[in-house]
């Protein structure tokens, strides 16, 4: 007879909205299990209120977004767990112009907040640099 009254306490908490609520805790940790979003800037000069060279959102897991190669480039931040500090660099020679690019990237990776701001030489650094992640045309230097 005792299950009787659990019901009822269920249905009404149910009926009040507040059964979402519990659930809460898994919904949060399933979002932390998603891939990443990123939003990539190329300002020319020495910080980012230098004038836009290009832009891309990439998205990882699944991949997409408008950067022109997200395969690749989420492949190489899932191998540095989201940190740009920690992607290898590509061996290239560039030019030793001084023609300086700021990059800034920002977003999300599995649940955390990422933030990535540094001033490269010229573009061809930026890119060999951050394994072409930053390298936001279709063309390869």
């Amino acid at each position: 007879m005792r299950a009787r009254p659990v019901r009822t306490a269920l249905l009404t908490v149910a009926a009040l909205g507040l059964l979402p609520l519990a659930a809460t805790p898994a919904a949060a940790h399933a979002q932390s299990t998603t891939g990443g979003r990123q939003h990539i800037a190329v300002h020319e000069g020495t910080d980012p209120s230098g004038p836009l060279l290009a832009a891309a959102r990439l998205y990882c897991f699944p991949t997409g977004g408008d950067h022109p190669d997200p395969a690749g480039s989420c492949l190489k931040l899932a191998i540095a767990d989201g940190d740009y500090t920690r992607i290898p660099a590509e061996h290239r020679a560039c030019p030793r112009i001084y023609q300086p690019v700021t990059v800034v990237a920002h977003g999300t990776w599995h649940g955390k907040t990422t933030f990535y701001q540094h001033t490269y030489a010229n573009q061809c650094v930026a890119n060999a640099e951050s394994g072409d992640i930053f390298n936001l045309t279709s063309w390869r230097d």
